[in-house]
């Protein structure tokens, strides 16, 4: 948030002069929100609004701005909202003001007191990155009462921030006022060399980098140079003054510039952005606040990817170790019929082994130069039970061949399904397809659901459309969707189609008539949904197999399934414009 719109905000803010502070939450260890009614003596009680107003100290997202909920939720109260709710609540708004062009809000407040004449109080904002703070003052004497951020002398060399000491600003550089410049006092500043949009930020005031990079972008059209090798001084203030201008005008539209790379909260169109595109809105409070809402969703998503694809990666190497130690076991079952062998051999030589030998050398008829082979025995057993635990090793070997080799099947199953949840996770574009997989995931036990939220029912269905012979086609778009329509909507007669062992939709085409066959343009066009909804839709060609519903059995698990009688169609993958 830079300088320019933090200005505009203290401008939208001004309505709240003569408000009443009726509540103090903190909504995390960063963010407190005051809740603000108007004066009811002013206005009419039914035209009444109450507002919510945001100030966050995040060391990265430091902001201020109305909220849209009526009711924001956070946590317990704490001190400090407490502290806030002692000494501001029932209090009246003063005035509301920007420190010069910092990036500092002053609300000055007049407490509430039927008796006691009580000197007003200053709440302080600085919004600066790392050093936000919310400080609160105490205006009679300027000593601070309270601040979400205590810093010591052990914290900084340059400025603490304490109760009982007296406020004192951030250190404040010598900087210029942008509205009072004109061109001679710009070339005072900078002269016959042309500034980097660095030096411009250090030497005017309320600058910003983004600021500064239109300014010589607008110059030069180039904004990947520190310095401009093809821009002169006059053409430089030329920009400023352009953008300068364009704040100044009274119809500024807030707004939301992005592209792939960044988005900016600005009243002003920023040209230095390719290929952007712009959201326009009312008020500067709610550019910030959707800004702001939509970083958070980001991060939240970032950081349930990071948190799945932790507990999937977890399985998968606990997967690996199973089938290591599978592998393993399965080449020492591969002995059991040594241990037959050797029980032959022992129960043929029973005659000349006495109890209590250790070993016996005996003929082995099985090699055809018959060599002798020593055996080794249990000295504790009788030579006939020493034969006896060569047979039962056999066939303990033997049954565990068979359970071994399912169990590496089942592993290597298991494997496929952690890539098949890897690529969805990392292929997933909103949080409540993250949190589908999430559940799903905690339904097998791959990661705990420390939430325990309560089973979420999808907002939205699947698609439908309508085959040119009248057939509707439902075409599922998640996870979930899928698992309804194998659930709860497809009937045996119905017909069931899936792109070919690639991660994708289940396609189902009605068939409520029981018809003992579907036409093939519809066969098609299914298809082709089929192809269009899958990991493989910008293949020229997708293999799409198809099968009647009826032999389509469900697997453990949200959208797996096992299928035969399947026949396959090689399509292109193509959408209808329109669906239901």
């Amino acid at each position: 948030m830079d300088s320019f719109v933090l200005r505009q905000l203290v401008y939208e803010y001004q309505k709240l002069v003569g408000s009443t502070i009726r509540h103090v939450q903190q909504l995390n260890s960063d963010t407190i929100t005051l809740k603000i009614s108007p004066d009811l003596t002013k206005v009419e009680r039914s035209s009444s609004t109450t507002t919510h107003l945001l100030f966050s100290v995040h060391a990265v997202h430091a902001r201020t701005h109305f909220l849209d909920e009526r009711r924001p939720v956070g946590q317990r109260q704490s001190h400090f909202a407490d502290f806030l709710f002692r000494h501001l609540s029932r209090g009246v708004i003063s005035s509301i003001e920007q420190v010069g062009w910092d990036r500092i809000i002053k609300i000055t407040v007049q407490p509430y007191s039927e008796i006691l004449s009580i000197s007003p109080k200053i709440l302080i904002a600085e919004l600066m990155g790392k050093h936000s703070n919310i400080i609160l003052v105490d205006q009679s004497n300027g000593k601070i009462l309270e601040s979400i951020k205590h810093i010591d002398d052990s914290m900084s060399r340059i400025r603490t921030v304490e109760p009982g000491e007296t406020y004192k600003l951030p250190p404040q550089l010598d900087k210029a006022n942008p509205f009072d410049l004109d061109f001679q006092k710009w070339f005072d500043i900078f002269g016959d060399s042309i500034p980097s949009w660095r030096s411009l930020m250090q030497s005017i005031d309320g600058i910003t980098p983004t600021l500064a990079k239109e300014i010589f972008y607008r110059a030069n059209k180039k904004n990947n140079q520190s310095k401009l090798a093809d821009t002169n001084t006059e053409t430089a203030w030329l920009a400023f003054d352009q953008v300068r201008l364009e704040w100044l005008s009274t119809k500024k539209q807030p707004q939301i510039i992005s592209n792939s790379e960044k988005s900016i909260v600005t009243t002003i169109p920023l040209q230095q952005l390719e290929d952007a595109t712009g959201q326009l809105f009312d008020t500067v409070s709610e550019a910030v606040y959707s800004h702001y809402k939509q970083i958070e969703r980001q991060e939240i998503k970032q950081r349930q990817t990071q948190a799945i694809l932790q507990a999937v990666k977890k399985h998968q190497k606990s997967v690996e170790r199973k089938l290591y130690q599978l592998r393993a076991d399965w080449k020492n079952a591969e002995n059991a019929d040594q241990f037959c062998k050797q029980g032959e051999l022992l129960t043929a030589n029973l005659h000349q082994i006495k109890s209590g030998q250790k070993k016996v050398e005996v003929i082995d008829y099985y090699d055809p130069d018959l060599k002798t082979q020593v055996l080794e025995l249990k000295p504790e057993l009788s030579p006939a039970q020493n034969a006896q635990r060569l047979f039962k090793l056999y066939n303990k070997a033997k049954r565990g061949k068979t359970v071994i080799q399912q169990l590496i099947a089942d592993n290597e199953a298991e494997l496929e399904i952690v890539e098949y949840y890897q690529l969805e996770v990392e292929s997933s574009k909103t949080i409540d397809e993250l949190l589908s997989i999430r559940e799903q995931l905690a339904s097998r036990g791959w990661i705990s659901d420390k939430q325990k939220s309560k089973k979420r029912n999808p907002t939205t269905t699947f698609r439908r459309y309508t085959s040119p012979e009248g057939f509707q086609i439902y075409v599922g778009r998640n996870n979930l969707e899928n698992d309804l329509l194998l659930r709860k909507v497809a009937k045996s007669d119905d017909m069931w189609l899936h792109a070919r062992q690639i991660n994708g939709s289940h396609v189902i085409i009605r068939n409520p008539e029981r018809k003992p066959g579907i036409p093939m343009p519809t066969l098609l066009m299914a298809a082709q949904l089929a192809a269009a909804n899958c990991k493989a839709k910008h293949s020229s060609h997708v293999p799409i197999d198809y099968t009647w519903f009826k032999y389509v059995t469900k697997r453990r698990g949200i959208g797996f399934v096992h299928y035969t009688h399947q026949k396959t169609l090689n399509v292109e993958p193509r959408s209808p414009q329109s669906s239901s």
